[in-house]
């Protein structure tokens, strides 16, 4: 198993090289990527919902290769058919997220008998099936309105001005609900899985966010002020932060409180959090290195996540939403 970054807080503190954007956007990101967890399927633990994204993905990836491709399939009651999703195996699914073939193995055998996904010697698949639901439904118009969210952010921060977003070459006479879903899902397994390599593994990474996003909350997007500025960049300093019990943070995640503590005293060994009067916190240097080692990652997938819904018509159909809102 990989080790995480090791952090020498007695070296010499690096140049400032994370801008407020750069610590705004990642700091939305995060919040995004919360929002998506919570907004999960319930009957799915975390692990097993994270199984079943990476698999849809798989799934659909070829068939939704292009904008024609992703256009077609991007109303809310046209998914893509079974005959054009594509088989993946175990062995593969467990490379893209480093976690142990056996592991795999034994959730998708639980999700089968569930009635989740198929598996056949090709691989496994989830059916067409799955997405003519109200829950699917549902959840694939919430990730777009996360979406829409998250873009109107960005927008008040003006992260757009100076690298302004195409227009679509046409605009299709139904929002493109589930090509946002995937593009989405896209740039959340990317980035994620980038979070991840930081904090050894998926479970440390949604306690980390969590335990961050729990000690600011309240504190806004901004990240540049001098309230904010800490000595090596736009990260909030530690006397600002709220700290948070194992209790809380096992309620906000849903992991067992004795799993939630024994990660958190690991993490802290590995300088990946702190326990301070009343609960842990998420130091701002250990925030800081990431920050910097995840910004430009961030950057690149967000822009790319954006572009895409602009060309497919969605971000037009968001504002299409803002001025009728603005006007009623």
């Amino acid at each position: 198993m990989a080790s995480p970054p090791s952090l020498d807080h007695t070296a010499p503190m690096n140049p400032p090289s994370l801008s407020a954007r750069e610590s705004a956007a990642l700091n939305i990101s995060r919040i995004a990527l919360l929002a998506l967890w919570q907004g999960r399927d319930k009957r799915l633990d975390p692990m097993d919902a994270l199984l079943v994204a990476t698999i849809i993905q798989a799934n659909v990836d070829a068939a939704t290769s292009g904008l024609d491709e992703q256009v077609a399939f991007g109303p809310i009651d046209r998914p893509p058919p079974d005959q054009a999703r594509r088989r993946v195996s175990i062995s593969r699914i467990a490379d893209s997220l480093d976690l142990r073939f056996e592991t795999v193995r034994r959730r998708v055998n639980r999700l089968k008998d569930r009635g989740v996904i198929v598996s056949d010697a090709a691989g496994v698949i989830v059916p067409e099936s799955y997405f003519h639901t109200p829950d699917n439904a549902a959840a694939v118009m919430g990730i777009d309105a996360l979406a829409a969210h998250i873009y109107w952010r960005l927008v008040d921060l003006g992260y757009f001005d100076d690298r302004p977003l195409p227009p679509p070459p046409y605009h299709p006479p139904e929002h493109p609900y589930r090509a946002v879903a995937r593009y989405f899902m896209s740039y959340a397994l990317r980035v994620g899985g980038e979070m991840r390599l930081l904090c050894v593994d998926y479970m440390n990474l949604l306690l980390v966010l969590h335990l961050s996003h729990l000690n600011t909350a309240g504190l806004g997007d901004g990240r540049g002020d001098a309230a904010t500025a800490h000595t090596d960049g736009p990260v909030i300093d530690d006397t600002r932060k709220m700290p948070i019990s194992v209790a809380r943070l096992a309620r906000e995640t849903g992991v067992p409180f004795e799993t939630t503590r024994r990660r958190l005293s690991r993490l802290a060994e590995q300088d990946l959090c702190r326990l301070v009067e009343g609960g842990y916190i998420m130091p701002a240097r250990t925030i800081l290195t990431f920050a910097q080692t995840l910004a430009p990652i961030n950057e690149m997938n967000l822009i790319r996540l954006y572009r895409n819904c602009a060309l497919v018509g969605a971000v037009a159909g968001w504002e299409a939403r803002g001025a009728v809102s603005k006007a009623s």
